[in-house]
């Protein structure tokens, strides 16, 4: 009886849906998820998003194979093909996730960006906490959960995976804010065997690329090479960044390919600071000022990396994959700040993971499981900061950290069309410290052990080909990251003892096309404990972290596109022309719950409503335009005590391209086009006074046009 049931209201929406016209034969720029739920047919959303898409290999499937596996996922889960921001001047992740709902990154300068996902490490004044960042399915964080993404090349994306909250276990990721998987083209995925891209523009910007792919029989290769000089918006934020990539595979047999990928990074970055919030108003290209400022401290950025990566996959049977993986890497890094850090880290790591879909006592089923294991050994120097060079020593440190992690995720069909899916995420993490203090020489030596398991139950319903309903309750658990630990005290940095931070989310949301309408939209609710929160004790001294006992995360992620050409315009428009209206809206509350300190306070932060819009129209003969809209009605509050907010904000942009000839295209793109001051990203603090320098600005009026030529 209940099977008939369950099949009369896959029947009847089915047939709702079924009555409304397809959304054309391609899709919105907009980076929806396409949905292939029944059979290998491409539906109504498979199109603009990846209209150069080529199918992948064993190692490294293309964007549409990710778009079907994505698609059986019982949770927010997105893909961005590097065609939504191929004609943009990407330089960091924020220009990536524009249109990304649930995502918020804001630039701080350089490539350096506030970035979180449900507010998850919303408060950090630095890097990156509590997601999980791949490359290729291969962990680029370090091994203790931190991230740094400033040495991640847009150009060389061929898409980016998002798994936000809890669907983030198809990586063994169990924390609040979820996976970024970022994907690299290979040769069979690369836009041409041969690419050079120069663009650049205001700041005195000038960027080049350049990539080379080649298939000989069994074996191909890719490689890219990217050189970026700028100025910056700000005085004292020069950058200059060179970056390598390479990745060879071999196919074995029908069965198996390995590939192996070679990244390296060179970034050279001044520091501006941050400011008042009358200065980044009124002169926001300023530096920081004071005695400890910037420019006084010649504060700069600058990194080496190195990092080797193998993954090997074997295909078992017709659905069945299995990947075996091994990752190895060095990291050098000269920071002079409030002293200068002297840092380098070795960073090496193993994985496997196994997926199927087959049949389970009849009934449809896939299966999601894998083990993990990283390993990071951080040795650092803190000297005296002398004009930014090494001063006298301070402090000599050891840090290494450790993660395994044992995860399975499986959706069993009860009924053709509505998916049970289970999963477990076992972890245990270590925290080793050790330190010697120059002056005095005392030495001191602090561990800590994390061990935990996080399940996960979540419903998937196909109510029809394209469109798709669900629901999940994760919990996740999250270790301190070695800078919560390591707090700076006094003249030095000590190891603070802090509780892991953990939650439960709930979570429910559809996505799918109906008629002239493409739609992902999700709600969340996360009740959190012992939340790790950063805030600021001074503008020049990294984030201290405390313990916020209980908190709230909750919001609305929706991304809209409608078909406004086929609507209103379909008979005045040349045929395959396209114009789509592409909306995304986030609505985020994070909250303290009866703190003892804070009461029902808002998190600082937390930006309420974030809306970006743009009026795409794609010409069939090869040229686009699309004026942007992003507004930010409240910039949220900057202090835990609620007595001060940032402004709200709203700018233009305008964006397109147009292809020449066959493989050279020209673009261009105007940001903040009425030259808006606003407040781009802030650090947070306790209670707010005035002449606290703790805002970055956003960047003023800019211009940037380049080319590409593929051949």
């Amino acid at each position: 009886m209940k099977r008939n049931v369950y099949r009369g209201l896959a029947t009847a929406a089915a047939a709702l849906f079924s009555a409304f016209p397809a959304f054309a034969d391609e899709a919105p720029a907009v980076a929806l998820m396409p949905i292939t739920v029944q059979g290998d047919q491409p539906t109504p959303l498979e199109g603009l998003d990846a209209r150069n898409a080529k199918p992948g290999t064993l190692t490294s499937p293309g964007v549409k194979d990710m778009q079907r596996e994505l698609a059986r996922m019982p949770g927010a889960v997105g893909i961005v093909p590097a065609d939504t921001f191929k004609d943009k001047y990407a330089a960091n992740l924020e220009d990536t996730f524009t249109f990304s709902p649930g995502i918020f990154a804001r630039k701080r300068y350089g490539q350096e960006v506030r970035l979180s996902i449900r507010g998850a490490g919303l408060s950090r004044g630095y890097h990156l906490r509590s997601i999980e960042l791949l490359q290729n399915g291969v962990p680029l964080n370090d091994a203790d959960g931190s991230g740094d993404f400033q040495e991640v090349d847009p150009l060389i994306l061929q898409h980016i995976e998002v798994y936000r909250g809890g669907d983030g276990l198809q990586y063994g990721a169990a924390s609040l804010g979820g996976a970024i998987n970022l994907v690299t083209p290979t040769a069979h995925t690369a836009t041409a065997e041969n690419l050079f891209r120069v663009d650049g523009g205001s700041f005195g910007t000038i960027r080049a690329h350049g990539e080379v792919a080649r298939i000989i029989d069994n074996v191909d290769f890719f490689a890219s090479l990217t050189g970026l000089t700028s100025d910056g918006y700000r005085d004292h934020s020069k950058e200059k960044t060179g970056r390598f990539a390479a990745n060879l595979g071999y196919r074995l047999n029908d069965d198996t390919e390995t590939r192996f990928y070679l990244n390296y990074n060179s970034v050279d970055q001044e520091l501006p600071g941050t400011l008042t919030l009358n200065t980044a108003l009124t002169n926001p290209t300023s530096a920081s000022v004071g005695a400890t400022s910037a420019p006084t401290g010649n504060q700069q950025r600058n990194a080496r990396s190195l990092r080797f990566a193998n993954k090997t996959t074997f295909a078992i049977g017709d659905d069945g994959k299995l990947d075996v993986g091994v990752y190895g890497g060095y990291h050098s890094l000269f920071h002079p700040i409030y002293q200068v850090l002297d840092q380098g880290s070795s960073n090496v790591g193993a994985f496997t993971r196994y997926s199927d879909e087959g049949m389970l006592f009849g009934h449809r089923n896939v299966v999601t499981a894998g083990v993990r294991y990283g390993y990071t050994a951080l040795t650092g120097n803190n000297y005296v900061n002398k004009s930014g060079n090494r001063g006298a020593l301070l402090q000599e440190s050891t840090q290494i950290s450790t993660t395994a992690a044992i995860y399975a995720e499986n959706a069993f069909y009860v009924v053709p069309t509505v998916a049970l899916v289970t999963g477990l995420q076992g972890i245990n993490a270590t925290r080793d410290y050790k330190t010697t203090l120059a002056a005095t020489g005392i030495q001191k030596s602090d561990d800590a052990d994390f061990t935990s398991l996080s399940p996960k139950l979540g419903l998937l319903w196909d109510i029809a080909p394209a469109a798709q309903a669900y629901a999940n309750v994760t919990r996740s658990y999250e270790p301190p990251i070695m800078s919560d630990l390591t707090q700076t005290l006094g003249a030095g940095t000590q190891f603070t003892p802090m509780d892991p931070q953990r939650a439960l989310t709930f979570e429910a949301g559809t996505r799918g096309t109906l008629g002239l309408a493409a739609w992902d939209v999700a709600i969340y609710r996360a009740k959190v404990e012992d939340e790790l929160v950063n805030f600021t004790t001074s503008p020049s001294i990294p984030a201290a972290t405390f313990n916020a006992r209980n908190t709230l995360h909750q919001g609305i992620e929706a991304a809209l596109s409608l078909d406004v050409g086929a609507l209103v315009l379909r008979s005045a428009m040349p045929e395959g022309d396209r114009f789509i209206f592409e909306q995304v809206y986030t609505w985020s509350d994070f909250r303290f719950e009866g703190d003892a300190t804070y009461g029902d306070n808002k998190l600082a932060g937390a930006v309420p409503h974030v809306y970006v819009a743009a009026l795409r129209y794609r010409s069939a003969s090869g040229w686009d335009i699309a004026p942007k809209l992003e507004w930010v009605p409240d910039g949220g509050y900057v202090d835990y005590a609620n007595t001060q907010k940032a402004p709200g904000y709203a700018t233009l942009g305008l964006e397109g391209g147009i292809d020449i000839t066959k493989g050279l295209r020209v673009f261009a793109e105007g940001r903040n086009l009425t030259d808006k001051r606003y407040i781009a990203s802030y650090t947070t603090v306790t209670s707010y006074v005035p002449t606290q320098e703790i805002f970055y600005p956003g960047e003023g009026r800019s211009v940037f046009v380049g080319f590409t030529a593929s051949f």
